[in-house]
């Protein structure tokens, strides 16, 4: 189906706000593969091929978790309200702690927060496409926080999920609208790379610092 003006509004700037917006390691992969003259679908398909459960492909499991957790509170006859939406919120950081140490979706490495996330929030929000997913991962942020005693804010996957739930997509699809506006970005690095001539990119020798084990006599 077409979407609607308020669902188009939100898609496009959920797919804008998925560009690389400097010089990532998807970026530096397209780059370094035009400095050694690989074609511009291997450059695309490296950067693709970086993204996984730390950053860029964390929206599946937060996407499956968050069905899971509402389809269980549905089958069990239960209201969808604030309360269920806050029991649902810690069923799922209690499993995903539990499982696997972190909860996909929150904190963004080397940042405070991620600014994309409230950002796109907002813009759903306004446009009459939030609803109970957005709600529910609110309601997983703050749950969060109470556990860590400090706040580890949504970044882009977790946010993509959400929205992408509310659109009514399968979860399998949060990660993908992920990969697609990056394989953009990743392309324009790689044009411009080759278009400047740099080659063989890599980093100096007198730059590297090791840091392994002591090399034997």
């Amino acid at each position: 189906r077409m979407p609607n003006r308020g669902q188009a509004r939100t898609l496009d700037a959920l797919l804008t706000a998925c560009v690389d917006h400097g010089v990532t390691p998807a970026a530096m992969i397209g780059r370094a593969f035009a400095s050694y003259g690989t074609s511009t679908a291997a450059a695309i398909a490296g950067g693709i091929l970086l993204f996984g459960d730390i950053t860029g492909g964390a929206g599946d499991p937060l996407a499956r978790y968050m069905i899971a957790a509402l389809s269980d509170a549905r089958a069990a006859g239960t209201e969808i309200d604030d309360g269920a939406i806050n029991n649902a919120a810690g069923r799922i950081v209690e499993e995903a702690l539990r499982s696997g140490g972190r909860m996909p979706g929150f904190g963004i490495p080397a940042h405070n927060k991620d600014p994309r996330a409230p950002a796109l929030l907002k813009v759903a929000q306004e446009n009459g496409v939030a609803g109970v997913y957005c709600r529910l991962l609110v309601a997983i942020e703050n749950e969060l926080a109470g556990i860590k005693g400090r706040p580890i804010p949504t970044n882009l996957d977790g946010i993509v999920a959400a929205i992408i739930l509310d659109f009514g997509f399968p979860p399998e699809c949060a990660a993908a609208f992920v990969m697609i506006p990056r394989s953009f970005s990743t392309l324009a690095h790689h044009l411009e790379e080759k278009a400047q001539g740099t080659k063989w990119r890599h980093v100096p020798q007198e730059n590297v610092t090791y840091t392994g084990p002591t090399p034997s006599p």
